[in-house]
């Protein structure tokens, strides 16, 4: 995509067709052959993408936590500029802000968690991540 734009921007183009076909006898379209155009916006946003993630341990008891971390890439903005927000369906974070935080249970089972990076712009990228908290 990034490269996409790149070229079309470097030649300013502001709509083009697309024809698809890749035999020795495809028919090349005219006006009346419904021809579809669209326009292409330069600066279009990509959103943040997911590299890696990790939980350690993926089981825990109770009043015990687990490292949450993922690795995360803006392809058109500057990583640092990334929000995050952690949720989960019980349980708290200790940092629900950040990358990387612990997560700590509340109810005994499969919990899951989830991770909402955004960019400036404000496109989202959304993660979900399976804890099981045991019994004591």
């Amino acid at each position: 995509m990034a490269r996409l734009r790149s070229f079309l921007t470097s030649l300013s183009i502001a709509s083009c067709g697309v024809l698809l076909g890749c035999g020795a006898n495809d028919h090349v379209p005219s006006a009346d052959d419904g021809l579809v155009q669209f326009q292409v916006d330069p600066d279009a946003n990509e959103c943040p993408t997911f590299i890696q993630s990790l939980v350690i341990p993926q089981a825990i008891r109770p009043r015990f936590s687990a490292e949450a971390a993922v690795v995360v890439t803006d392809p058109d903005g500057p990583d640092s500029a990334l929000e995050y927000t952690w949720s989960a369906s019980s349980g708290s974070f200790t940092e629900p802000k950040q990358p990387t935080t612990r997560y700590g249970c509340e109810e005994r089972g499969l919990q899951v968690l989830k991770l909402l990076a955004v960019d400036r712009p404000g496109c989202a990228a959304r993660l979900t991540l399976i804890v099981n908290c045991l019994d004591e």
